[in-house]
């Protein structure tokens, strides 16, 4: 199987197998649409969120006056967006490699994603999404970073509704690795494999498609000795970094 292969498959068991998973999260969607706006820096009218999922993150931000867009390549998450999501927000179903659209956004972003292919292939993925954004504007995505993943996260395994899951890393390609089952079927495994960056491999990268990165935001981290989640961990021990992106 290729990279790409397990991505419908993942996402649509992941989709299957968690509970409604916006239940008790209105608190915590708000608070990332702060951060989105305040990571962005100024007004902004227009967004593009790819990889979107059932439209979460959109829906909170299309409440707040945002004229917000979606990509997403799953058929199940695209159809739930659609039944959750208002009229409002214009939700679209297809490949980011292959999709055009027909005018640029002020914001375009990729949460908690990115790194499904090669380095080619995320290199052919931040130029179409400089294509995407206007001349002024700014893009927001979801870096992996290799540290947490290889020496924290590693080994570790956890039940979430009626799945369960363990993590792993792939040291020659640097990639988190987070395989998925059913409780009731651990035969039955989902795997994704997404590349993870040290800040200077995805400055590389986006200097060559043309991109500068001008602010750097830590995510958060699992206390795995506590089981907690800290929403803010230092760049060194997160889990993923926010790269804020201009055209160069």
């Amino acid at each position: 199987m290729t990279t790409n292969q397990w991505v419908i498959p993942f996402y649509k068991k992941q989709f299957e197998w968690l509970r409604d998973a916006e239940a008790g999260m209105a608190s915590y969607l708000q608070s990332d649409a702060d951060k989105i706006e305040e990571q962005i820096g100024g007004k902004f009218e227009t967004m593009l969120d790819i990889g979107a999922g059932v439209g979460s993150i959109a829906r909170t931000l299309d409440a707040r006056g945002i004229s917000m867009t979606t990509l997403e390549l799953v058929p199940e998450l695209v159809e739930a967006a659609r039944r959750r999501s208002p009229k409002s927000i214009d939700i679209h179903e297809g490949d980011f490699y292959t999709y055009e659209f027909s005018k640029p956004f002020d914001v375009v972003s990729y949460f908690d994603g990115f790194g499904i292919g090669s380095d080619d292939d995320q290199l052919k993925l931040l130029e179409r999404m400089k294509s995407w954004v206007t001349d002024e504007g700014s893009l927001l995505i979801d870096i992996y970073h290799p540290h947490y993943w290889r020496t924290i996260a590693a080994g570790q395994k956890m039940k979430i509704d009626d799945a369960e899951r363990i993590y792993s890393f792939d040291e020659t390609e640097s990639r988190m690795v987070d395989s998925w089952w059913h409780k009731e079927n651990p035969d039955e495994i989902v795997t994704q494999s997404l590349r993870c960056y040290t800040v200077d491999e995805i400055s590389s990268l986006c200097e060559k498609a043309g991109l500068t990165i001008t602010a750097i935001f830590p995510g958060g981290a699992m206390d795995f000795d506590n089981w907690t989640y800290v929403e803010t961990a230092p760049l060194s021990a997160c889990l993923s970094y926010r790269i804020k992106l201009k055209k160069k």
